[in-house]
């Protein structure tokens, strides 16, 4: 695959963006509705280059071609949305003693790191 680039027209303002991403686009078509264009991104390929107003993306589209509405996506693999490990203590301290305070609820999403 081929490198290509692509420039925005703007400074490009995201801190989440980072290199390992994948770049997406989207062309609103004036035949169909919002919701339809929306559910249909156009996958251009993954980020490995990123500059002030540009980003550099391994694909074999025509750069030409892309146009509409740039959005990207984190690969779920380097970007783990719950806690690693193997081992959690928390300690929950009500600092109003003039108070009680009742818990009704806790949560927790743990992903085992590694084997």
């Amino acid at each position: 695959m081929a490198t290509i680039k692509i420039t925005t027209l703007g400074t490009m303002q995201n801190p989440s963006l980072q290199i390992g991403d994948f770049a997406f686009y989207q062309v609103r078509s004036n035949v169909t509705s919002l919701m339809q264009t929306a559910n249909n991104p156009i996958y251009i390929g993954q980020i490995i280059g990123l500059g002030e107003n540009y980003i550099d993306v391994e694909s074999s589209l025509d750069p030409a071609d892309i146009s509409g509405f740039l959005m990207y996506s984190k690969s779920k693999v380097i970007n783990n949305s719950s806690l690693n490990g193997y081992y959690a203590e928390v300690t929950f301290r009500n600092s109003d003693v003039n108070n009680q305070a009742e818990i009704f609820a806790i949560n927790s999403e743990v992903s085992q790191s590694s084997k």
